[in-house]
């Protein structure tokens, strides 16, 4: 089973994209939904509500407060069935565009294990992307992600970790053909979240200088 952990804060034209999407389109059916609302305004908690009472949603919490990044999704772990293999972080400003596409990202990942993204980042370091991430149950309960850094630092970091243990990481360059990320569609409160003042000299010291991230271009 895969559990995927979706981050929703307001924007519910493209949550309703996300959901629906998402839940129509999917080929693959043994996953859980669990979404995470973090301080949405009243329209999008009401169209969260009416997907769970519809089935779509499996878990959902309502949260006062936003919790950002790390916490949203950690708080999502806890919440995640004992059965699940796998967690997937996936954004609330996608759409799913190939039914095969959570198939295809499993496949990407190392003989089963470890890591695996749709999206890259090449700008130094050199990671994964975090809107739609893959990741084995036991290694994010491990590590987890830390709440030091409320938003994208957070995943730099795991990756550091993974790496660092020897655990593969792979990022898919080009996933068009599968899924579209709006990007920024819940605004700016990012700006905010604690740890993203930090220097990229000091983010590059977590990772191993031996060990890197394994690109591939396109999933077939």
């Amino acid at each position: 089973m895969v559990s995927i952990i979706m981050l929703v804060h307001n924007a519910p034209r493209y949550v309703k994209i996300s959901i629906e999407s998402l839940v129509k389109k999917t080929s693959y059916k043994d996953y859980e939904l669990i979404v995470i609302d973090n301080a949405s305004n009243i329209k999008t908690q009401k169209l969260l509500f009416y997907y769970k009472s519809k089935g779509y949603i499996t878990k959902l919490f309502y949260s006062d407060k936003n919790l950002f990044y790390a916490r949203g999704n950690n708080i999502g772990l806890e919440l995640c069935s004992s059965n699940s293999r796998y967690i997937l972080l996936l954004n609330s400003d996608i759409e799913i565009l190939d039914g095969a596409w959570l198939d295809k990202l499993i496949s990407a990942l190392w003989n089963g294990e470890g890591a695996a993204s749709l999206g890259v980042c090449l700008k130094p370091p050199l990671r994964a992307d975090g809107f739609c991430f893959l990741i084995q149950k036991d290694i994010y309960m491990q590590f987890k992600l830390d709440e030091n850094f409320e938003w994208w630092w957070s995943l730099t970091k795991l990756q550091a970790q993974m790496l660092e243990n020897n655990y593969p990481v792979v990022a898919v360059k080009d996933y068009h053909t599968l899924i579209r990320h709006f990007k920024g569609a819940s605004g700016d409160a990012w700006k905010k979240a604690k740890g993203m003042d930090i220097s990229r000299d000091t983010v590059l010291s977590w990772f191993p200088s031996d060990k890197s991230i394994k690109v591939i271009d396109i999933l077939k």
